[in-house]
Parts: structure tokens; C-alpha cells; sequence
């Protein structure tokens, strides 16, 4: 479920190639960057590239020690930080939320208008100020049936709903983790 999960965050946050990535460095540590850009064929610039996105945001982490054998160059090593990685998940999943609760209750309380032939919706004050005709053809405007667009949107406020309770076990589940892994070094 975890791999699952943190593949879809860095989906958004960095593209396909970066998913597969969670593959690959899902319960690894410090794996060099050479061997992944290696395992995903891609070039090591644009395996850094992706690299970079996802520590921009705190999903990996990274040290570099110098490679004496190439001229002192550095090499990084990549760790997967799960917990933020399912945190900035449950932040887009709560931000996905609230904006399609805002489209419901505008759909409930405002009327659309819309065109058949272009395809063209506009709310209430834009139909009267083109006087209910398309801007595009000239056909009367039709008032939107929305009560389907309003159960499409009340349905995906469930799934994502369903999917903030996965993501917030699965956090709770990391959280205790590391709690015990923090008191495990405090102790020593």
C-alpha cells in the first residue's frame, strides 16, 4: 500500500519517470545515483534532474562523499523519505478536496449556461452579457442540466476521501516507526 501511495505522490510532483524510481529506492538506503539511472535507462542528468524535484520537496534525501578514483568528483546517494513523501500526499489529496467542494457549491447555487454546438459553458452573468447567444456560432445558450456533474464531483470527493483515510493510516503506521527508531537512538 505504501509503495502504492508514495508512487502517486511523486507521480504528480515529478512525472512517470520519477515513479518508477520509488521502485526501485523503496526501502533502500543511500543507493547511488549511478545505479539508478542504470536500472531506469535514463541518463544521469536527467535521473538528477528527477532526483532534485523530489528533494525540492523532501521525499529523498541525499549525502555525497568524493569519488578519490575519478578526480574527486562527488556521488550522491539517495534515500526515500517515506513519511514526507505520504505527508505531501495528504496535503494534495486534502487541497484536491476542498477545491472540488468548491465546485459542488458553486454548481448547487449558480446557473450555467452552455452551447450545444461548441462545447462552451458560461455561468449566469457571462450568458447575459453575450444576451444567451454563443459567442463562437450564434446559437441560443441552453440552460446546463448540472444535477450528473454534481454526483460526478460528489463521487470523487468520496474516493479521495477514501484515499486521505488510506494515506493518514499508512502515515500513522511511519509515524510509530520512526518514533521507535528515535528512541532506540536516544537510548544508545
Amino acid at each position: 500500500m505504501q509503495v502504492n501511495l508514495l508512487r502517486n505522490a511523486v507521480l504528480v510532483i515529478a512525472g512517470e519517470q520519477a515513479s518508477k524510481m520509488v521502485d526501485f529506492i523503496y526501502d533502500k538506503k543511500n543507493v547511488n545515483e549511478f545505479l539508478i539511472a542504470k536500472k531506469l535507462k535514463l541518463t544521469i542528468n536527467q535521473t538528477r534532474n528527477l532526483l532534485y524535484k523530489l528533494a525540492d520537496e523532501g521525499i529523498v534525501s541525499f549525502i555525497r562523499k568524493k569519488d578519490k578514483k575519478k578526480g574527486g568528483w562527488y556521488i550522491y546517494f539517495w534515500t526515500l523519505n517515506i513519511g514526507k513523501g505520504l505527508f505531501k500526499l495528504r496535503e494534495r489529496i486534502i487541497k484536491d478536496i476542498e477545491k472540488m467542494k468548491g465546485q459542488i457549491n458553486i454548481k448547487k447555487t449558480e446557473r450555467f449556461y452552455h452551447c450545444a454546438n461548441c462545447i462552451i459553458e458560461s455561468n449566469e452573468e457571462n450568458a447575459l452579457l453575450y444576451q444567451y447567444t454563443c459567442p463562437e456560432c450564434g446559437e441560443v445558450l441552453q440552460l446546463k442540466e448540472k444535477g450528473k456533474e454534481i454526483e460526478h464531483l460528489e463521487r470523487e470527493v468520496a474516493k479521495l476521501e477514501e484515499l486521505l483515510k488510506g494515506v493518514e493510516e499508512e502515515l500513522g503506521r511511519v509515524t510509530k516507526k520512526e518514533d521507535v527508531v528515535r528512541a532506540r537512538k536516544n537510548r544508545a
